[in-house]
């Protein structure tokens, strides 16, 4: 007994799912990304002098090859300081990651269902 099957079409197929998946990540990594920066701009623990650590904190994604990595950063060059120095009362960058970071794992496990 034989039979002839044409993978052409399940190629096919599984080739758009892969981009259109591929595109739901990247959307879903730019709203992670923008939700972490909405949240550390609005619960920063410092005073502002020059406003210059509050309006550079900066979330942003990119694709680095076939992983989408979202990152949160400051701007200023005295950010390190605000992240590491003083016991790290004025850190905002780790507990933002740190409270945003699981949400972003359970909403992707819905989208790749």
């Amino acid at each position: 007994m034989s039979f002839k099957f044409n993978a052409s079409g399940l190629m096919k197929g599984l080739t758009e799912r892969e981009i259109k998946t591929k595109a739901a990540v990247g959307l879903y990594a730019d709203t992670t990304a923008k939700k972490m920066e909405a949240h550390a701009k609005s619960n920063y623990k410092w005073t502002p002098r020059s406003g210059q650590a509050h309006q550079t904190l900066n979330g942003t994604w990119k694709w680095h090859g076939s992983v989408a990595r979202v990152e949160l950063s400051h701007g200023a060059s005295y950010g390190v300081y605000l992240e590491f120095c003083n016991e790290k009362r004025y850190a905002i960058v780790k507990p933002t990651i740190d409270l945003i970071s699981p949400q972003a794992i359970r909403g992707l496990a819905n989208i790749l269902k």
